[in-house]
């Protein structure tokens, strides 16, 4: 057993969860909570008398702004782009951020099942080579085998995922794609309504004793809207795998407090300050998505601090002014106490940054040509210490960027429409010690074109290319990677090497689609919506990472009396090419829906050499019925995974998988339960052993989810 008793660890983190559990289950216990005081009217917020679906992420007449930085209905946006609402992310219960999006095709987290591993993926591209946006700002804090998702989705109000190149709208990372990501504010919740009100949940998961709640509470008078919420879950015995074993060290707890202040002076414009800290303290290994050992087991404390400052302009009778500005300030704080011997490593991450777009029409109203141009100034810092000296492992380093593009969304009637675009960055990388200064720039240039034959069928095709700037441990990152027993007496000392001279990624892409949406599908009550991509991706200079476990002949320390085998890890650039398929189709109708989702990827270095990283084929099947004048909603998923066996020598291959999830969602809109939100979950029906490419730990095995929420407003 590698947790140690209380008194060995230092709580740090976030503990509220019984507090906040207590409270809860109080308030959530007397239907008339609220009321009974004020006698106020009740009502629940937005659509919530409605079941919903888990799956339900294809709604080709959505608005979708990732693609082009301006608002186009998805069924003809010239891009792969999926959104995630609010409700549907709720019903799903989630976990982690693997379960949030299961259902969209090329997309992955990888690193789980500790929530401080997670790191996304699209297409084959993973981690540092995804951009990640939370309200307009962009969240770039790195550490190697650490997470990058450091929100909890209670607090989202909507994610949309972009896939394929997007350095042209986005800048530096963007090879696999975007997630764009907004948290909820005071008028979301009140429904642009006067009044106020507080929305209280609580939640258990069986598997790993996870207890969780919320309280958010918020309002709204004229102009202003201010919203307060905080989050709480915790892990409270390690996890389960599917064989029933214990998942070890996988115990933590999570804590976010977000404070929103929203101010519209007029009617198309928005102020908006945003407070937010996440905190996630666990028992994990230091690389959070390996195995633990005796000797690898740490308590971690991972604290996030933001501080956003927003303001849009949206006049539909202004051709000229559409504008969006932000401001921002990012802390990302790592401590980590070695349980075996008490090193001590402490990290820290800063990125602040600024941007300002705005988009001009010409000729034809709204029907006319979109301009869309913007700057982008940001900075990351990083450092890091071992017992208080300087950690050559995450080096003392800063990069600069500064940026501009330009876009043109131009129709040529009512059926064609082309948008290109150009995006010039520049990069300069200043670490300490004695690696030089070094200055970088890159043209992004991007061309989509899209063609509605017909009301119910898009065709589109897209060429664009993409870069990343090396990260600066890519780069700089010196010292001891680890050291491993290899036999009686002996060791291997495994080092960095620093690559300062790593080059930019870059790629080239081509994408084509197709979209076709049916209403009254054969004279029945069945709409039906397809969404086809097919895509190719030529990289140069991919970064890759070679861990040689033993470099060289061993030599005996006289002072340790152990024999010392020398390694080396370090990165170098080689060229690849990636390649696939995707598709989803959904069915709905008045009793219920069915949906698919598919995911195809091949992936190559040019020498032939398979690539790691790429995420095996998957299939993803979602079917739900809609019960008691859609006040109920009953359903399953099935994720269907081939294996993966091609990938470079001594790296991992990972077996194929299916597992199944059933859920009951109930949102009664009469009666003594009225306004109350009940979901039950069943997670991995079969209790199926599995993991997910190219994670190194089994995910959990059975767990039965409940949620309980409630939502009191008092609104004119």
């Amino acid at each position: 057993m590698l947790n140690p008793p209380a008194s060995a660890v230092r709580r740090r983190g976030p503990r509220l969860a019984m507090t906040v559990q207590t409270a809860l289950v109080l308030a959530l216990s007397s239907p008339a909570a609220g009321q009974a005081e004020t006698g106020a009217a009740v009502s629940a917020p937005g659509d919530a008398s409605v079941a919903g679906s888990p799956s339900a992420v294809l709604n080709l007449g959505a608005i979708v702004v990732s693609a082009t930085r301006t608002e186009r209905e998805q069924f003809t946006t010239p891009a792969a782009v999926s959104v995630l609402t609010r409700e549907s992310i709720q019903d799903t219960q989630p976990y982690g951020f693997q379960d949030v999006f299961e259902m969209i095709p090329g997309v992955n987290v990888q690193g789980g099942p500790r929530r401080i591993a997670e790191e996304p993926a699209i297409r084959g591209f993973a981690d540092e080579q995804v951009i990640i946006r939370l309200d307009g700002t962009r969240q770039n804090f790195n550490k190697a085998h650490g997470g990058r998702f450091l929100v909890d989705p209670d607090l989202i109000r909507s994610i949309e995922v972009l896939r394929g190149a997007s350095s042209a709208v986005y800048g530096s990372g963007a090879l696999g794609g975007v997630f764009v990501i907004e948290t909820v504010n005071g008028r979301d919740m009140t429904g642009d309504r006067n009044g106020f009100g507080t929305r209280l949940k609580a939640s258990h998961q069986s598997n790993g004793d996870e207890w969780g709640g919320s309280a958010i509470a918020y309002g709204q008078a004229g102009a202003f809207d201010i919203l307060g919420s905080y989050v709480v879950r915790d892990v409270r015995e390690d996890l389960e795998d599917g064989g029933g074993d214990p998942i070890a060290a996988t115990q933590d707890e999570i804590g976010e407090g977000l404070f929103k202040f929203g101010f519209e002076p007029g009617r198309h414009q928005r102020v908006e300050l945003t407070i937010d800290r996440f905190e996630n303290q666990g028992i994990n290994p230091t690389n959070a998505n390996a195995v633990a050992t005796p000797t690898n087991v740490v308590d971690r404390s991972t604290e996030r601090d933001s501080a956003r400052f927003r303001y849009r302009y949206d006049d539909p009778g202004n051709r000229w002014l559409h504008l969006d500005f932000s401001a921002y300030r990012n802390n990302v704080d790592t401590d980590e106490f070695r349980l075996d011997d008490g090193r001590v490593d402490r990290t820290n991450f800063e990125t602040r940054g600024l941007e300002v777009t705005n988009s001009s029409r010409f000729g034809g109203g709204i029907d006319g040509m979109r301009l869309t141009y913007g700057i982008e100034l940001y900075g990351d810092e990083q450092s890091g210490t071992r017992e208080g000296a300087d950690r050559p492992q995450f080096p003392d380093a800063d990069v600069d960027y500064r940026a501009g593009f330009i876009q043109a969304e131009i129709p040529f009637g009512e059926r064609i429409s082309m948008i290109p675009g150009v995006r010039y960055d520049e990069f300069e990388y200043a670490p300490a010690g004695a690696f030089p200064s070094r200055d970088e720039d890159s043209v992004s240039p991007r061309l989509a074109i899209g063609w509605s034959p017909t009301d119910d069928l898009y065709l589109w095709t897209e060429y664009a290319e993409a870069f990343r700037a090396p990260s600066l441990t890519e780069l700089y990152a010196d010292g001891v990677h680890f050291v491993a027993p290899f036999g009686p007496g002996q060791i291997v000392i495994n080092e960095f090497v620093p690559t300062p001279g790593l080059l930019p990624e870059e790629s080239s892409q081509f994408q084509a689609g197709l979209r076709w949406r049916r209403a009254s599908l054969f004279g029945s009550d069945l709409d039906m919506e397809l969404d086809l991509t097919a895509w190719t991706s030529d990289v140069k200079n991919f970064v890759d990472q070679t861990v040689i476990f033993i470099s060289g002949p061993p030599a005996f320390n006289p002072i340790t009396q152990t024999l010392e085998f020398p390694g080396i890890t370090t990165n170098s650039n080689v060229d690849a090419e990636l390649k696939g398929f995707e598709a989803t189709v959904r069915l709905q109708g008045r009793v219920g829906w069915v949906q698919a989702a598919l995911t195809a990827i091949e992936g190559e270095g040019a020498d032939g050499e398979d690539l790691g990283s790429v995420q095996p084929d998957r299939v993803a099947l979602a079917a739900g019925v809609h019960l008691l004048s859609d006040q109920l909603s009953v359903g399953g998923e099935l994720i269907a995974s081939s294996d993966r066996r091609d990938v470079p020598e001594g790296a991992l291959a990972t077996p194929g998988y299916g597992k199944t999830d059933v859920f009951l969602n109930w949102l009664p809109d009469r009666g003594l339960l009225s306004g109350f939100e009940l979901r039950l979950a069943l997670d991995n029906v079969f209790d199926k052993d599995y993991r997910i490419h190219p994670n190194g730990i089994d995910q959990p095995g059975r767990s039965i989810r409940l949620t309980i929420a409630k939502d009191l407003q008092w609104l004119d």
